[in-house]
C-alpha cells in the first residue's frame, strides 16, 4: 500500500473512532430476554440510568398491574434484538453526565379504534402529553427540541426515530418517554 493510501486509511480509521468516541449506545443487548420490569425498577444501561415509571393520562398514573417492560427477542422499533417492550409504562433515563442530544428507535402500536394512547414527554422537569410519540415533531421541552421521524408503518405498528437536541449552550440532564403499547431500541447519547 503506497504512503498516501496509508495515510488517508488511518486519516479515516481516526475521524471515525472521534466521531464514535462523541455517541454513545445502548441497544438492551446486555438484558435477558424475557426478562419484566415494573414500576420502580431500574435498570443501569451503561451510560444512563432507566428508572420504569407510572404511565399518565392527564395527569393521572393509569395501568395498575398492566404497567410492565420487557425485554424481547425482536426488532419491531428497528434495531437489532432483543429490544424493550412496554405496555402502559413510562422510562425516566438520567445520563452518567448531561448530553446535548439522544436519538432512539420507537414503535408505536395502534389501537383498535386506529389511534393510539397518550404519550408521556418529559426534558429536563418539563412535562407534555400528545396524542402519539409523532405529534411531538417540533415541540420544544426543557430546552431541547423534539424531533419525531415516522420511518414506516408495519402492521398496526408506527416505526420511526425520536430525537431530543438541546438549544446551544444547553443540555438534557433527563428525560421521559412513554406510552400505552410500545417498543424502544437504540438509544443513542451525544454530548
Amino acid at each position: 500500500m503506497n504512503a498516501f493510501i496509508k495515510t488517508a486509511v488511518v486519516a479515516a480509521f481516526a475521524a471515525a473512532g472521534a466521531a464514535h468516541a462523541q455517541q454513545q449506545c445502548y441497544d438492551f443487548g446486555g438484558l435477558a430476554v424475557g426478562t419484566k420490569y415494573h414500576i420502580g425498577d431500574t435498570v443501569d444501561a451503561r451510560h444512563a440510568t432507566i428508572t420504569f415509571e407510572p404511565y399518565t393520562m392527564s395527569g393521572n398514573p393509569v395501568g395498575a398491574a398492566a404497567n410492565f417492560a420487557e425485554a424481547q427477542q425482536a426488532k419491531i422499533a428497528g434495531g437489532a434484538p432483543p429490544e424493550m417492550g412496554m405496555k402502559t409504562l413510562t422510562v425516566k433515563v438520567v445520563p452518567i453526565a448531561p448530553v446535548t442530544r439522544v436519538r432512539m428507535k420507537l414503535a408505536q402500536n395502534m389501537t383498535p379504534s386506529g389511534g393510539f394512547g397518550i404519550s408521556n414527554f418529559e426534558v429536563n422537569g418539563e412535562r407534555h402529553e400528545g396524542p402519539s410519540f409523532a405529534s411531538a415533531n417540533g415541540k420544544r421541552l426543557g430546552g431541547a427540541e423534539i424531533t419525531a421521524n415516522l420511518v414506516n408503518t408495519a402492521a398496526n405498528w408506527h416505526v420511526g426515530t425520536l430525537e431530543l437536541r438541546a438549544k446551544p449552550g444547553g443540555s438534557i440532564a433527563s428525560f421521559s418517554i412513554g406510552g400505552h403499547t410500545w417498543r424502544l431500541d437504540d438509544m443513542c447519547f451525544a454530548k
